[in-house]
């Protein structure tokens, strides 16, 4: 028997009306996702007989096409999952800097000059080929159908799409595929994608090789080059989605499992470590929501670090040595790299079936839609990988980014499978999630919608709009008696949106999709 829970709250200024966290509760399969399309394509694949992988895939595929603002086959991706008897592994398909890349003194925010190696297409495969048991064309079907026949436009997808129409209209594939009548698809009109649906079926056909290797892949390559790009067909050709770099770290007796550089698992790591040392049940609210800042000021301050002792960052060690560090109360400022990201990046999605497997998935072009081009033959949007949005990227490197699927564990079973979007925001707020749960017992759709805390240089900015659950009321009154700098912020979606999965005690899973966002969870009846 399954029950459905349902939480009312405020959605962005974008959509306007009253939307609702979406919560399910089934002893069979599950998917949350950014979108209801894409949950309903891996649903309609768990009732085909395909498990979490086949599913997954279907998601993924999906939300290529039905939310390309946030990814898409020119993208990148992470993957980490758990299988019953084999535990938890993970699949490194981010985007990478072609061979020949040159830096420039000032490098473009978008354009050709931007765009990498797209790693999405064969990470998906090479993790359904894997571990699904279906035809990739079967779970390939939905996204190719949505694709082709057209699906309506979700009202938030079409005002994302518009925040950037100046720069969609410098490139004539973008254009043509995403601004017909030189305008976007307005939220509720159908929204045809014949190109990307011809591409994804060649795709489906020869399991993405024509994508890295074949006519497709040296046409993306010519067309790139022509317009001053630096992507070759060996750059395509030469590039491997790579077995995951495994962490491991515990907090309150559940093992951690994430994913080394270029994800920043050792981030979160690092920050539960940290937390792991107070008592934070004991805490009023605005403690509470001052003690996370504080390690996320830490652990934030590390990050340059990732790539040269990654191995130190996730030991108690570690965590022990950076809190005797001691910060004042208002949290002294970085110098630099606490970014502003605010809501325009990436998308995430869980995915679990009746056998007990599990994935955490998230996928990005980068800011709303990537590098703002699209292919005019292929109809799919390129990711940023080069340029000032991920720092510095040198030819031949993977782009480290904030991507952070986790998976937590007990008894070697996984109980908490998530993972977010929004740029450098997603840590955080995976961290706060996965303590309003452990910390403070709040069930799913609670933890979910209760405000969160972003650390930025100057001030602590905190998620203020309607429908956001207080655990205490006085929070705010508490938090400026502090002396805190802070900015409550009233606008949605601004603090990273998770869409995670639970497995409780009576072996049901429960799936929550985040409140600030237009997805869903649902389940197998």
């Amino acid at each position: 028997m399954r029950n459905h829970f349902i939480l009312p709250l405020l959605l962005s200024v974008t959509s306007g009306p009253v939307a609702q966290v979406k919560c399910d509760t089934s002893s069979g399969g599950m998917v949350a996702s950014a979108h209801p399309l894409a949950t309903e394509a891996g649903l309609r694949i768990l009732r085909r007989g395909g498990n979490a992988f086949d599913a997954a895939a279907a998601v993924s595929f999906t939300l290529s096409v039905v939310e390309p603002s946030m990814s898409g086959i020119g993208g990148r991706l992470q993957a980490l999952w758990f299988r019953p008897g084999q535990g938890v592994a993970g699949i490194d398909a981010t985007t990478q800097a072609p061979a020949g890349y040159v830096r420039k003194p000032k490098e473009e925010e978008d354009g050709y000059g931007t765009i990498g190696v797209p790693g999405m297409v064969k990470g998906v495969i090479r993790m359904q080929s894997a571990h699904g048991r279906l035809p990739l064309r079967a779970v390939m079907r939905p996204a190719i159908r949505s694709a082709r026949h057209g699906h309506l436009m979700h009202p938030d997808e079409s005002a994302r799409q518009a925040t950037a129409i100046r720069q969609e209209r410098r490139f004539t594939g973008t254009a043509r595929h995403f601004l017909p009548h030189d305008t976007v698809v307005q939220g509720g009109e159908r929204f045809r994608q014949r190109a990307l649906a011809a591409t994804m079926r060649r795709i489906s056909r020869d399991h993405g090789r024509s994508f890295y290797e074949g006519r497709m892949a040296a046409a993306l390559a010519e067309e790139i080059g022509t317009h001053g790009g630096f992507l070759t067909l060996p750059d395509m050709s030469g590039y491997q989605a790579s077995d995951a770099r495994m962490l491991y770290g515990s907090y309150r007796g559940y093992t951690v499992a994430a994913m080394g550089m270029p994800c920043y698992g050792a981030t979160v790591i690092e920050m539960l470590h940290m937390l792991e040392r107070s008592d934070l049940r004991s805490l009023d609210e605005a403690s509470f929501l001052m003690r996370h800042a504080s390690v996320h000021h830490r652990a934030y301050e590390d990050r340059p670090l990732l790539r040269t002792r990654e191995d130190s960052l996730v030991t108690p060690s570690w965590a022990d040595k950076r809190l005797r560090d001691t910060l004042p109360p208002a949290l002294r400022p970085l110098d630099g790299g606490m970014e502003d990201s605010g809501n325009g990046h990436t998308t995430h999605f869980t995915v679990t079936d009746r056998e007990g497997n599990a994935v955490s998935v998230t996928q990005s072009l980068g800011p709303v839609m990537g590098s703002k081009v699209a292919s005019e033959r292929f109809g799919f949007l390129f990711a940023t990988t080069m340029g000032p949005y991920l720092g510095t990227v040198r030819a031949g490197e993977r782009a480290a980014s904030h991507i952070t699927p986790v998976i937590l564990l007990k008894d070697g079973k996984p109980v908490l499978v998530l993972g977010a979007a929004g740029g450098a925001r997603i840590v955080p707020a995976i961290v706060q999630v996965i303590s309003r749960i452990v910390d403070q017992g709040l069930p799913l759709t609670e933890a979910l919608a209760a405000a969160r805390v972003y650390q930025m240089p100057d001030r602590l900015l905190i998620e203020g709009h309607p429908g956001v659950y207080w655990k205490e009321a006085e929070t705010l009154r508490r938090l400026q008696s502090k002396g805190v700098k802070s900015e409550l912020v009233r606008t949605a979606a601004q603090f990273g949106r998770v869409h995670m999965l639970q497995h409780l005690s009576d072996g049901r899973w429960v799936g929550a999709a985040d409140p600030d966002w237009g997805g869903s969870a649902e389940g197998l009846d």
